[in-house]
């Protein structure tokens, strides 16, 4: 008897079968909306004058699996001796990640996914010259409503830490971008992926995360025994 009860999934107390939660119907209904920040950019965001991005993410799970939606934006400037240059822009990227985690009953998640990212974004650069035969002079160079566009693969963790609070990162392998090689500015910064000059880019993203539940998911449920 302990045998069956073992093998076949069921336990029996008191009179009663729990059936668990995997053999039940309904397990890909959402349970959960995360929505986070991402901490070291607003950090920085806030300390430095030359650096402005918000990057934030959401996620809702489907059983083992999320769709995530992140969506951000960068304000950036570069200072030298005889120029300055300026980008600034938006990123969504969207994309599926697969759960590891997916029994655990603080619903954590160890993932790994791909994302498909794009920008739109405008750059400019202001320089000055010196040049003995005709003066002194400035200009400018300039790309207005640019579009850029990636992929990613992606890996990482979601932690509940108290009630609603989770904590995350995510690492990514960003591929496949263009270089913009043909245009009389090439992008310094692609908002979202990285430098423009690199078709390959490597990234880590810390969050603090909300998880707002939308209905509890059930560990088992409890069906009277038969009875002879």
């Amino acid at each position: 008897m302990l045998l069956f009860v073992a093998t076949s999934g069921f336990c029996q107390e008191a009179g009663e079968l729990k059936i668990p939660i995997d053999s039940l119907k309904g397990k890909f209904v959402p349970t959960g909306i995360r929505i986070g920040a991402e901490a070291v950019n607003i950090t920085r965001s806030f300390i430095g004058e030359d650096y402005k991005e918000y990057q934030f993410q959401a996620d809702i799970d489907f059983y083992r699996y999320f769709f995530n939606v992140e969506y951000g934006i960068l304000e950036r400037t570069f200072t030298s001796e005889n120029g300055l240059y300026n980008v600034e822009g938006s990123y969504l990227r969207i994309g599926p990640d697969i759960n590891f985690l997916h029994r655990d009953p603080d619903m954590s998640a160890l993932f790994f996914g791909l994302r498909y990212g794009m920008a739109t974004f405008s750059d400019k650069l202001n320089y000055s010259y010196r040049d003995k035969a005709f003066g002194d002079g400035t200009g400018q160079v300039a790309n207005n409503d640019i579009n850029a566009k990636w992929f990613e693969m992606v890996a990482g963790m979601k932690v509940k830490m108290w009630r609603m609070v989770w904590l995350g990162y995510t690492a990514r392998f960003k591929f496949g971008v263009d270089t913009f090689e043909n245009n009389e500015l090439i992008p310094n910064i692609i908002p979202g992926f990285g430098r423009a000059d690199e078709t390959v880019v490597w990234g880590l993203n810390y969050y603090l995360i909300i998880r707002i539940p939308v209905r509890k998911e059930p560990r088992s449920i409890v069906l009277p025994a038969k009875t002879n």
